[in-house]
């Protein structure tokens, strides 16, 4: 039996964490496949947000950065690699700690975990920041306290459509371990003059970088699965208070 883990990093919200341990575990199963979860805390600072994770049996884990002082984002992406090298599973799959699943949203994903593609999912967000490529729009709640789940899941189930196409955003996305042990994102965006560097405007985000990396080197193609379908609050960690988390 093929495994998958999904990972999800929480760095400062004790909210935002149980939401999405408790979305793991209602949603993180899909047929024929042996599933795992995982939450990271992407500074030992925060070790103390694992407690409600570990005590529901999810895998925890903390990251060390080598550079604690750096950019966020740059840590973030070092945090993510540590994590999808470090897994156990044939494949993995990250998700964003505000996110909510519809029943076979892994199913579906995983379907699409083949040679030659990178499978996402459709996304449908809050509207708090404008959206991308092949997402809907639509508000079901952005805290964890305000979240409509019988809205969401009635929504998710008429709009969920079985087709995929070329292109999208970024998360939930599921690579082969091997693969991205080999790879993984680049310790930041891109810039100008460099990953990670800071100097000028953005000129792609390191998730755009890192899978048109991988379109370059191996032609794989990012696709959105258009019945996986996830609810994404956007940034919903970031604009949450602190946890008293040590």
């Amino acid at each position: 039996m093929k495994s998958v883990e999904i990972i999800t990093l929480v760095y400062k919200s004790k909210e935002w964490t149980k939401f999405i341990v408790d979305q793991m575990k209602e949603f993180g199963y899909a047929k024929d496949w042996m599933v795992q979860c995982r939450v990271v805390a992407n500074d030992p600072e925060v070790k103390g947000l694992l407690d409600y994770p570990r005590s529901q049996g999810v895998g925890v884990s903390v990251y060390n950065d080598p550079n604690p002082e750096d950019y966020y984002i740059n840590r973030v992406y070092r945090c993510w690699n540590w994590a999808g090298k470090t897994s156990p599973a044939e494949y993995i799959c990250f998700v964003n700690s505000d996110m909510a699943f519809a029943p076979g949203w892994l199913d579906n994903l995983l379907r699409y975990a083949k040679e030659g593609l990178i499978p996402t999912s459709r996304l449908v967000e809050s509207g708090k920041i404008p959206s991308g490529l092949h997402a809907l729009v639509q508000n079901f709640g952005r805290t964890p306290q305000t979240f409509d789940m019988e809205g969401w899941l009635e929504y998710a189930i008429a709009n969920a459509i079985d087709l995929y196409q070329y292109g999208g955003l970024y998360m939930p996305v599921v690579f082969k371990q091997k693969l991205f042990q080999g790879t993984g994102y680049p310790e930041g965006n891109l810039y100008e003059d460099g990953v990670g560097t800071l100097n000028g405007p953005v000129k792609a985000s390191g998730d755009a970088y890192y899978f048109a990396a991988l379109r370059h080197a191996f032609g794989m193609r990012h696709i959105t699965v258009f019945n996986s379908m996830v609810y994404h609050v956007q940034e919903g960690e970031m604009d949450a208070p602190q946890s008293s988390a040590e």
